[in-house]
């Protein structure tokens, strides 16, 4: 596991310019972000938490674990959707993990030198191109694959929830522009901002 070179920096700055955010922080600071450092894993991971809770992810992803052995595109294309589905995944998620296992063969990704020295916009734009990657799994991947600090995923509903919990006042809910207007304050740090957000509504750190 590694964490951002910009972690101590982050939150330094976080801390300084907001006071509520700078307490979930001291609150948390025994935990950090990190990467798994596998881009495939990320991607699967991704899928699999999509709409459901850490623990019920969790399990899910112990199951596909125990079926694949070793998460790289073959295994997962020579276990077949059927066998891949009964790990508890939808038929969607199930055909959207083929998708990306397809990606990779197809693109020869066996290493993840294919990501480096490469802008984060590039990538977006490659993954998005696959049939059950969207916009956020493509800012998780940027998030916790290649530790870009400054990501804010505006459609998480936890990361929404979180922000509402902080700084709404008398129990009326955020706008969409407020969320924004608070959000601007945390660049160039927003990736650290929205994995303590996260931090403040789960029991386990998000990873993915």
């Amino acid at each position: 596991m590694k964490k951002p070179e910009y972690w101590q920096e982050s939150i330094d700055y976080l801390s300084n310019i907001d006071a509520k955010l700078g307490e979930l922080i001291n609150k948390y600071s025994q935990s950090t972000l990190t990467t798994r450092g596998d881009a495939l894993e990320t991607l699967m991971r991704s899928i699999v938490g999509q709409q459901i809770s850490v623990k019920a992810a969790a399990s899910v992803w112990k199951k596909i674990i125990d079926l694949l052995d070793e998460i790289k595109p073959d295994n997962v294309l020579l276990v077949g959707f059927e066998n891949l589905r009964s790990c508890g995944l939808s038929k969607q998620k199930t055909q959207y993990i083929m998708n990306i296992a397809e990606h990779f063969k197809s693109h020869n990704i066996n290493d993840d030198s294919y990501w480096h020295d490469r802008e984060f916009s590039n990538i977006c734009d490659e993954l998005i191109t696959i049939k059950g990657i969207g916009p956020w799994t493509a800012e998780m991947f940027g998030m916790f694959y290649l530790l870009e600090g400054d990501i804010f995923p505006l459609k998480d509903l936890g990361i929404i929830r979180a922000i509402n919990q902080l700084y709404c006042v008398d129990g009326i809910p955020l706008k969409i522009d407020q969320v924004i207007a608070i959000s601007d304050r945390w660049k160039p740090y927003r990736t650290v901002a929205s994995w303590y957000l996260w931090r403040s509504i789960d029991n386990e750190a998000v990873l993915y």
